[in-house]
């Protein structure tokens, strides 16, 4: 628990330093907010298996609100995953959504807010799941911590090693296909870890409604480096 609280403050505290994860300005182009929840509209009347149909209904706001970007909450319950077998398994369904979602075409560029080196990676390749992950460790005031990077295209993986070094703001990878994806409308999942464990190219991003609290400290809100003004207005 002292670790997490440990990230919460360096985070705080370094709020000023921290670069861009997309290269949208949220102050001067912000996003689109989606309410995914079971009882948002955003999802209303639609067949949650034909991913074609989720990405147009996203897409089509986005033009139609005229932002290149949308974000999808973090701590949400959502109906959708009820419907991926990935999320069911046999005891309580996993359903709230520890990342936030960051909606943006293919091929856009993903870049670490803080210096980092390459903790880990890998092709989560089952259907509804990653696809394409990275996840670095940054490293401050002798405490470590992590982001993932989900959704990724293939060749975001390409040359990667553990252990490669990036700076701040450098480009890491670009948000990846639905047919290369895991199946999801193209965006990137952003999730801050405090402690990976053993974990290696892969953590949660998804639990069930009875481990939030839990969760809570070990993916603290990744809004603390997004900085997006619309989410720190929002319960």
């Amino acid at each position: 628990m002292g670790h997490g609280v440990e990230v919460l403050r360096i985070l705080r505290e370094r709020r000023g330093e921290l670069k861009p994860v997309l290269p949208f300005d949220p102050e001067r182009m912000p996003p689109v907010i989606f309410d995914l929840s079971a009882h948002g509209q955003a999802l209303a009347g639609l067949d949650l298996n034909d991913v074609d149909a989720f990405s147009r209904r996203v897409f089509d706001e986005l033009r139609r609100r005229r932002s290149p970007w949308g974000i999808g909450r973090y701590a949400e319950d959502r109906l959708l995953y009820r419907h991926r077998s990935l999320f069911s398994g046999e005891g309580e369904a996993r359903s709230v959504h520890m990342g936030i979602d960051l909606f943006a075409a293919p091929g856009t560029r993903v870049s670490t807010p803080l210096a980092a080196e390459v903790h880990s990676f890998a092709f989560n390749d089952t259907p509804g799941d990653y696809g394409p992950t990275i996840i670095l460790r940054h490293l401050s005031e002798g405490v470590d911590f992590f982001t993932l990077y989900g959704h990724l295209s293939r060749a975001s993986l390409d040359g990667l090693a553990p252990g490669r070094r990036f700076a701040a703001g450098d480009v890491i990878a670009r948000i990846g296909g639905s047919e290369e994806n895991g199946g999801w409308p193209p965006h990137l999942h952003f999730q801050l870890v405090s402690d990976m464990g053993r974990r290696k190219g892969d953590f949660p991003g998804v639990v069930a409604p009875s481990q939030l609290e839990t969760y809570r400290l070990l993916c603290p809100d990744p809004n603390l480096i997004l900085r997006i003004p619309e989410l720190d207005a929002r319960p």
